[in-house]
């Protein structure tokens, strides 16, 4: 990874993320990719609705991304050669957000023995609930979340902390992942 890349995955997971473990790819990494300039920021402008998830039919957006234990593997309109550029100024989205998102579960892989992980279980939660992305407001204890759920939680608390931070869901966000996560070291760097 590059150093904003683990610069933002350290404020974001703190030490329970071995980012010098993490490889960040463009398609399936089976051939060298070429690294890619930052092709400028997009804005996101804070409004009732910014970053506020709603349930999807099935196959509704194909994955942009996925994560296979330590490797994170990006489709090339969404590739970048540094996922997580400038951090903690500003970042691109959706890129940070579906990267948060993906080491998610690189994190998942990593904690195992506390998380349950297995590539085979995440496949088989996809394959069970209509939107395994969507986690509904209410339940406050993140290990009763799907594996894709978790992740979900967490892109949108990077979502709601950059673009919408004063929307009721970044508190209901925070309280889930705090247990769980350095949100504090997160909130900080933005404020850096």
């Amino acid at each position: 990874m590059t150093e904003d890349e683990t610069r933002f995955a350290k404020d974001l997971f703190g030490p329970s993320l071995d980012t010098s473990r993490v490889r960040v790819a463009l398609g399936l990494g089976i051939t060298p990719a070429h690294p890619t300039a930052a092709k400028g920021f997009v804005e996101v402008k804070a409004t009732d609705k910014a970053c506020v998830r709603t349930p999807q039919p099935r196959g509704a957006q194909p994955p942009q991304a996925f994560a296979f234990r330590d490797r994170v593997h990006f489709e090339g309109g969404l590739y970048s050669g540094d996922m997580a550029m400038t951090w903690p100024r500003a970042l691109r989205i959706p890129h940070a957000l579906i990267f948060a998102h993906e080491l998610t579960h690189v994190w998942q892989w990593q904690n195992r023995a506390e998380t349950g992980y297995s590539a085979a279980r995440a496949v088989a939660e996809s394959w069970r609930i209509a939107d395994p992305y969507y986690a509904p407001p209410g339940t406050v204890d993140f290990w009763a979340y799907g594996f894709e759920q978790q992740a979900a939680l967490v892109e949108d608390f990077v979502c709601f902390t950059l673009a919408n931070p004063g929307h009721p869901r970044r508190q209901e966000l925070r309280a889930i992942l705090a247990p769980v996560f350095p949100v504090d070291r997160f909130e900080a760097a933005i404020r850096r």
